[in-house]
């Protein structure tokens, strides 16, 4: 019964917040229509539980663990964002990145005074859900300490809990500006790309000729956008990718063509080896990988 509830009330909470996002409304207007919307739904939430109390003990874990959480994250996350978004300096970009990164910073903190209860959300543990999600030992010493914690709506943990995703969610919005900031950058450079995770160095070891041959073996036989692309922006888009200058795509044919004392295609040939080489070793005989497969 509580997770259709839920469920239902959830869908009908993200269809109304998702029409605010279409309306122009100044930042606090946004703001106080927002935590309306969901206050709204917590009061429909918190109704139905006064209305029909858990008679199980796993009922109450799962509502206290899965559901309010997910409904009272909104509520911090909102008033969250916005008081962050209200502080974002307008002196350039080199200002806005010194305040998104003190804001992450302090998410970090945040998590670090309250790891223990962090760990087991991240590691969705289950070995002390009777105490974290019951309001029967409330004042259990491993219950989390939380300040604005309301025992007529849940427990510490689930309070915390909320806390904890609406903390996450602001930090994947400050990444995803700081991705902003920065552009998405060449893969050869270590950028925050806009899930907020950093991408790693990608970075050509090879000789430029060699890359310079593999794509002009690439457009030659139209292998990208069914060969429209043209020779000199693939040559930008790879060379980009791989942090590398190669230059004008005449001049690098023209260094394949010159090549005399080894195959004008080496590196396409040195490829072909590479492969034929692995192929033969697979398909070779291997005593170890037999006995395996046949279980003795």
């Amino acid at each position: 019964m509580y997770n259709k509830f839920s469920e239902n009330l959830l869908g009908e909470l993200n269809a109304r917040l998702e029409s605010l996002s279409e309306e122009e409304l100044s930042p606090v207007a946004m703001l106080k229509a927002q935590i309306t919307a969901v206050a709204d739904a917590l009061k429909d939430l918190t109704g139905l539980i006064s209305e029909h109390p858990f008679t199980d003990p796993l009922e109450e874990i799962g509502y206290f663990k899965f559901i309010y959480p997910r409904f009272k994250s909104l509520l911090v996350y909102y008033t969250e964002y916005h008081c962050f978004m209200a502080g974002v300096p307008q002196s350039g970009p080199k200002a806005k990145k010194k305040y998104y990164l003190s804001k992450l910073r302090s998410i970090t903190v945040f998590f670090e005074q309250n790891c223990m209860h962090y760990d087991y959300f991240k590691l969705d543990g289950c070995l002390l859900d009777e105490v974290f999600y019951s309001r029967r030992d409330v004042r259990n010493i491993l219950q989390p300490f939380v300040l604005s914690y309301e025992p007529i709506l849940g427990t510490p943990m689930a309070e915390l809990l909320s806390w904890f995703m609406a903390q996450e969610r602001v930090r994947n919005e400050i990444l995803a500006l700081l991705h902003g900031l920065t552009g998405p950058g060449p893969l050869s450079a270590t950028v925050v790309d806009p899930t907020g995770s950093l991408q790693r160095e990608i970075k050509w070891t090879g000789e430029d000729i060699h890359l310079i041959e593999l794509v002009h073996g690439i457009h030659l036989t139209g292998q990208v956008n069914n060969g429209s692309i043209g020779i000199v922006e693939l040559f930008k888009v790879v060379g980009a990718f791989f942090g590398v200058n190669l230059r004008v795509p005449k001049r690098g044919f023209d260094d394949l063509k010159a090549r005399k004392t080894i195959s004008k295609t080496a590196f396409l040939d040195m490829m072909k080896l590479a492969v034929l080489k692995k192929m033969d070793e697979d398909d070779a005989y291997d005593p170890e990988k037999a006995r395996r497969r046949n279980g003795f």
